[in-house]
């Protein structure tokens, strides 16, 4: 009974499970005092650039703020999104019937247009002239060459058919030249329809915003006895781009492959704009760029395209900065496509454009409260208050939310909370296999004394 005893302590002994204490400011290499001038139920900065380099964890989740009493409050980080101004009031469009002589006459179909400066159509005639019975409009041609914005969205007006009213569907597509047309809306329903004192109609034509100087829309055999009499254009609001942040990152040649130029930006900057600087005046390689959060990583495409510097007359051109997805990668790697192509002098300089993020967290306990950052032992923290945000009106979470700001970075539990620690003696693992090995010998034990019994029976036998 009381091996058996000593047995399942050392099985409890082994299984306990092993809670981790609530992490303190020390735990984290450094940390900033958050100033703050008028107390509110949320406070709101932007991240200091000390962040991004001290961090260990690509997502930031070794962040952490603590109130006076060094306990933990909620927090949440997010990227800001660009603001949205007024949109531009609507425009008329000005709008050219195609007519036609039969739907297999495709040569009743050609269209003699007039085009100014400016590529403004000024003056369009069908050679199908609408005179027999036959004539029917199957497009309409949309001039928006001069509208400043691209249209998301077109209202049609028409003259109401007498009788039964409609229901069609048309097509739109887009040119810039008026002979190469590619689909923009492959199929939408007009409609036009009455019951009794009840009136449906559906006159729009939602579009993708995409830059074109001209549209056209089919008018099928259904819309024969439907005259266009007008359209306006309606536009998306203009978002105000976010000012960026930008960071130089010299580049390594690869010594494997010269075509190829490696970058290291000591953090996790949240990047969504690149840049390439060449050393020489005159380069033009298409080329791709690509990153990876670490050095075991497998590559990730960014962009690729063609990368160009050019000098003329004492001016530089130089290629307009990348952009896409927003990437907290640290390695960055740009490579030469053309297997002939290789450059020659230094090697090429990243610029890299970030928007830094916002920290929220809410205003438990009393100030001051230190944000900390830095540390290899921390796991993500939870974070109740996106949850929060999203169920709070977008008009009241700006009233909760105080802007504030962040104070000199100071040191906290130092550098050396930036490396992982040491492995910690596995006892679990000694535990275990002292159970295992204990039971092992006891098994033992039991057989040789089976073994000795049934030895002596047979003697006496």
């Amino acid at each position: 009974m009381k091996i058996q005893s000593i047995w399942i302590s050392m099985v409890m002994a082994g299984s306990m499970p092993v809670f981790a204490d609530a992490p303190v400011p020390q735990d984290f290499a450094f940390g900033f005092e958050v100033d703050i001038e008028t107390r509110g139920a949320l406070y709101e900065l932007e991240l200091p650039d000390n962040v991004y380099r001290s961090v260990v964890r690509a997502d930031l989740g070794d962040i952490r703020v603590f109130n006076s009493s060094g306990q933990v409050v909620p927090h949440m980080l997010r990227l800001p999104s660009a603001e949205l101004g007024q949109a531009p009031e609507p425009t008329e469009v000005a709008f050219f019937p195609i007519y036609t002589q039969g739907e297999e006459d495709s040569a009743r179909q050609m269209l003699r247009i007039i085009t100014g400066d400016k590529g403004t159509i000024v003056d369009s005639t069908s050679m199908a002239v609408p005179n027999h019975v036959d004539d029917r409009v199957t497009h309409y041609l949309l001039d928006i060459s001069t509208i400043e914005y691209s249209p998301n969205r077109l209202k049609l007006a028409w003259e109401r058919p007498k009788g039964a009213g409609f229901a069609a569907s048309v097509e739109v597509a887009s040119s810039n030249d008026l002979s190469r047309w590619s689909s923009l809306v492959g199929d939408v329903t007009l409609a036009d329809l009455e019951s009794d004192a009840a009136l449906l109609a559906h006159d729009v034509i939602e579009l993708p915003v995409r830059k074109a100087r001209y549209l056209r829309i089919t008018w099928p055999e259904s819309l024969r006895e439907v005259k266009l009499i007008g359209v306006l254009a309606s536009f998306p609001a203009a978002g105000k781009p976010l000012p960026h942040r930008w960071l130089e990152v010299p580049g390594a040649s690869n010594k494997e492959d010269p075509r190829t130029f490696e970058f290291d930006t000591g953090g996790y900057w949240p990047t969504d704009t690149a840049r390439i600087d060449f050393s020489l005046p005159n380069v033009v390689v298409h080329a791709a760029l690509m990153s990876r959060p670490t050095q075991e990583a497998n590559w990730e495409s960014r962009y690729s395209g063609v990368f160009y510097t050019l000098q003329h007359n004492g001016t530089a051109l130089k290629s307009e900065a990348s952009t896409f997805r927003t990437a907290t990668d640290r390695y960055w790697r740009f490579r030469i496509a053309d297997k002939e192509r290789q450059l020659t002098g230094s090697p090429p300089t990243l610029e890299l454009g970030w928007v830094p993020h916002l920290l929220t967290f809410v205003a438990q306990g009393e100030p001051p409260y230190t944000v900390a950052f830095g540390s290899a032992t921390m796991d993500a923290a939870a974070r109740p208050m996106a949850t929060l945000l999203h169920s709070i009106d977008e008009v009241k979470e700006k009233g909760l939310i105080v802007p504030v700001t962040a104070s000199t970075v100071f040191t906290l539990g130092g550098e050396i909370k930036l490396q992982p620690p040491e492995a910690p003696f596995p006892w679990r693992t000694l535990v275990l296999w002292t159970v295992l090995l204990a039971g092992v010998v006891m098994l033992a034990w039991m057989v040789r004394g089976l073994f000795r019994k049934m030895a002596t029976q047979d003697g006496s036998r």
